[in-house]
């Protein structure tokens, strides 16, 4: 079963581990993210992060997409995503996600604050407002005992 599509340019740490997949009982990470895919040196610091009793797959959206439905018949899924382009990409190739959980985004040059830990550029809001279009619910939440907060009200809020 797919449990949780996460958002987090940290993709797999000691919160994702500790607080998801203990609350969810995760058998399995996926993590969708091309630059980690291609690079040996990355996988290996996230898989010695990942306890034994949890499978991770690190694949390409393309692959994600060819994956994931068996994958979930068997297992626990999360999902992590690093970027939100790859999550759109995800959706519009014919992956279904019904809602899709922002954990962080990193401080950097000309992002904007959107809550304490999630900052974004006006490209990635414009496709994560596309993700919501197609009926994903987008919600701001870093631990899974937190109340979710929904994306579009937060940002609209912000602008107000």
């Amino acid at each position: 079963m797919l449990k949780i599509v996460r958002l987090d340019d940290r993709l797999v740490h000691g919160q994702l581990i500790n607080n998801w997949c203990t609350y969810e009982n995760i058998t399995e990470i996926i993590v969708v993210n091309e630059e980690v895919a291609n690079n040996d040196i990355r996988k290996t610091f996230i898989e010695i992060s990942v306890p034994e009793d949890i499978k991770i797959i690190f694949c390409s959206t393309k692959e994600a997409l060819e994956i994931y439905q068996e994958e979930c018949e068997y297992e626990d899924v999360i999902m992590v995503f690093g970027n939100p382009f790859e999550i759109l990409e995800f959706i519009e190739g014919g992956g279904k996600i019904d809602s899709l959980n922002i954990g962080g985004m990193s401080f950097k040059k000309d992002k904007e604050k959107i809550s304490t830990t999630f900052y974004l550029d006006n490209e990635e809001i414009e496709v994560l407002k596309k993700i919501a279009n197609y009926n994903v619910e987008v919600e701001i939440r870093i631990l899974p005992t937190d109340r979710k907060v929904d994306f579009i009200d937060t940002l609209n809020a912000r602008r107000r």
